[in-house]
């Protein structure tokens, strides 16, 4: 294989961490560190094939970066560090300068280094990923893959804030909108089968979550805001809140500025709401034994991203096809049928026969009934080959 063809690939989420290794356009390996019974483990995926979970021996997932050379050369991928020449990673960070991608040379990293206040749970995670893997593989460039910057089409009327507007102006801020590379690569698997309509609404479900209307193949509004906190209930996120609210919490538990990021952001969403855990599935098996706060969590988290999808077909002013992606929306049948009940108003209907048979997801799928001309797909997130394409072009 040619050297210089290949690229790297870090996406640092909230409570994991990703890699994939390309070779012009195709994937070598992906690699997914995250936590079980409080230890750190690793998946490798090698041409389709799922390999069992082994201990990563690091102590923390922040370190899952050192680990990646050796389990590429125990996969025979690499022999030397240098044969990395660039790494494509992941940015989330609310700014006009990182809706687009970057060279993260020092001047992109001190901005990175800035704004860290202002997303701390994703930022902090990318500059992590950024001194770890400038330590471990030393000759590479790092690239920038703007997770905002599929949005930077959505009009100012949606984009916008109703704040004074010199301030709004001078400081920067929007909604910038996150889950970009994520509804790219939604659009880039349907425009090939001609399946990608006028009027889509993309429902990303994950640890995050985000619902994001899409209209000729470009975004005209998404939940997520200034900061990815904007928006959805999700796993540990509380989603869009009153700042009065949010101030009470501050004054009366004492919280500093930092400690109300932390507990919004760490403390809230389906964990804060249940008490007991952010995993949608285990939520779904205690609501089974009859737990009173799983069931509200899961009926609050339903019905916001219900709420979600009316108001992106208002901003459509239709719907043509709605898609189900991220780890939740792909792998919950339960969750799926539960969002699509109250949605036949709008034409979205789901065959139950697919929908409970759809298990394991490895294409795109319709899981709506043939007659409806409202479509509804599963499509499996692939932000792994976008961010390669839009590395390749900034290289």
């Amino acid at each position: 294989m040619a050297v210089d063809s290949l690229i790297l690939v870090a996406n640092p989420g909230s409570a994991s961490r990703k890699y994939a290794l390309y070779s012009d356009d195709k994937c070598l390996i992906k690699i997914h560190f995250e936590l079980l019974d409080g230890k750190v483990i690793y998946t490798s995926e090698t041409n389709g094939e799922h390999h069992s979970p082994k201990p990563a021996d690091i102590s923390h997932l922040t370190f899952a970066g050192s680990k990646v050379f050796s389990i590429l050369q125990s996969h025979g991928l690499l022999s030397v560090k240098d044969q990395i020449k660039t790494i494509a990673l992941r940015v989330v960070a609310p700014s006009s300068y990182f809706q687009q991608d970057r060279v993260l040379d020092k001047q992109a990293i001190d901005k990175l280094t800035d704004l860290e206040p202002r997303a701390q749970l994703h930022i902090n995670a990318g500059l992590q990923e950024v001194h770890l893997l400038k330590q471990a593989f030393p000759e590479a460039v790092l690239l920038g893959i703007s997770d905002s910057a599929f949005h930077h089409t959505m009009p100012d009327h949606a984009s916008g804030y109703a704040l004074p507007f010199k301030d709004t102006d001078k400081l920067d801020i929007k909604r910038f909108g996150y889950h970009g590379l994520s509804a790219e690569s939604v659009v880039k698997v349907l425009r090939p089968k001609d399946k990608l309509p006028l009027r889509l609404v993309i429902c990303h479900l994950g640890s995050g979550a985000s619902v994001t209307a899409v209209k000729s193949g470009k975004s005209i509004d998404t939940t997520m805001g200034y900061s990815p906190l904007e928006g959805l209930m999700m796993s540990t996120r509380s989603g869009s809140i009153d700042v009065t609210a949010a101030q009470v919490l501050q004054d009366e538990l004492k919280l500093s500025s930092q400690d109300l990021q932390e507990y919004l952001n760490h403390k809230s969403g389906l964990l804060g709401v249940s008490g007991t855990s952010a995993d949608i599935k285990v939520l779904l098996e205690l609501e089974r034994d009859g737990d009173s706060r799983a069931k509200l969590a899961l009926d609050m988290y339903i019905y916001r991203v219900q709420q979600a999808i009316g108001q992106m077909v208002a901003a459509l002013g239709g719907v043509d096809a709605l898609v189900f992606t991220g780890t939740v929306g792909e792998r919950s049948v339960q969750i799926r049928r539960r969002v699509t009940e109250r949605l036949m108003f709008l034409g979205l209907q789901l065959n139950p026969k697919i929908n409970h048979g759809l298990k394991e997801l490895k294409e795109l799928t319709r899981i709506s009934p043939a007659s409806h001309p409202a479509k509804v797909y599963v499509v499996p997130a692939d932000e792994y080959s976008v961010i390669v394409s839009h590395a390749r072009k900034l290289s």
